[in-house]
């Protein structure tokens, strides 16, 4: 197509930038927008948060309309750029529809006891201790251990095939689990932890660590199903970009994000006055910084747009 070959006439590779669309039904709105049961949503570290306690902040925020926590994103937050920014989010308890939302976001320094575990290829010396699953620890311990090990081989059908990350992946001891109570850490009670016929040393560190805080408010919309479908369609359809006076090229890079093969249009840096003016109309430019500012891929996901009728989930790749 036209539009394809005027990616390839930028300096950089095809696939600098990347523009996916996805279509969205919004004839009822569900996950992830309206989550009837907000346990489901998963905080921010490799030990999720135990129902209870999810619970007990869900709890506060309908008997108070407010409530303060960390490293749980309550409210959806989509990829954006080297940030995140939030979606609309909205519950439902009791046949009430309520939306939800952050009225203050913080970042705090915490120090944190973090565990890990590395593979090794020696074997265990005759005298070594060494850890064997089902692991006879408590239920925080065994969790920890668990998470420790899988996140080796994050990304992976279980302990097949190679490691993915060359960095150490710690297990951060948060706000609901309790260092003091775990014999993991300083100093774990084992040299090695054997798993699936390989080992892995334990490797403890205390580390101060940034992390999220925020304070959601909740507003009650609706009894009723059909005024609050009307409701959140609007929250979250952010433009129509059948309304905006595209050009012709503009246009051709729309209609390549969301052809059927394969829903996405590329090209090279930098991008062309097409692509640009496609990002700026959805709100996208203005975050974008030049791709040699970027050392990894970033990614600004979840702009919801209509275009002929129907409505899109738009995301921009970009690639250095």
């Amino acid at each position: 197509m036209l539009t394809a070959t005027a990616g390839c006439l930028n300096s950089g590779s095809l696939d600098d930038y990347a523009l996916i669309a996805s279509e969205l039904d919004l004839s009822s709105v569900r996950r992830p927008y309206l989550w009837p049961d907000p346990t489901a949503i998963e905080a921010t570290t490799r030990v999720d948060f135990t129902t209870e306690t999810k619970q007990q902040y869900t709890s506060e925020l309908y008997d108070t309309g407010s409530v303060t926590v960390q490293q749980w994103p309550l409210v959806g937050r989509d990829r954006w750029g080297n940030d995140t920014r939030p979606r609309p989010t909205f519950l439902q308890r009791d046949g009430i529809f309520y939306q939800v939302q952050i009225s203050e976001e913080r970042r705090l320094d915490r120090d944190r006891w973090h565990f890990a575990v590395t593979r090794t290829d020696e074997s265990p010396a005759d005298d070594a201790t060494v850890e064997r699953p089902p692991f006879d620890r408590s239920s925080q311990d065994k969790r920890i251990l668990e998470a420790a090990l899988d996140a080796v081989y994050a990304g992976n059908d279980g302990f097949l095939g190679d490691p993915q990350f060359e960095d150490l992946q710690t297990v951060e001891y948060h706000q609901h689990l309790d260092a003091e109570a775990s014999a993991l850490v300083p100093s774990p009670p084992f040299d090695y932890v054997e798993r699936g016929e390989e080992y892995f040393r334990p490797v403890t560190e205390q580390r101060t660590v940034t992390v999220p805080e925020w304070t959601y408010t909740l507003e009650e919309i609706s009894t009723n199903r059909a005024t609050f479908e009307e409701y959140a369609r609007t929250a979250i359809l952010e433009l129509d970009l059948s309304s905006r006076d595209l050009s012709e090229a503009a246009r051709g890079v729309i209609d390549d994000a969301i052809s059927e093969e394969p829903r996405r249009y590329e090209e090279g840096a930098p991008p062309s006055d097409g692509l640009a003016e496609v990002l700026d109309a959805l709100g996208i430019a203005g975050d974008l910084q030049p791709i040699d500012s970027y050392d990894d891929r970033v990614d600004f996901r979840g702009v919801v747009a209509e275009y002929e009728g129907t409505v899109y989930r738009f995301s921009l790749i970009v690639t250095p």
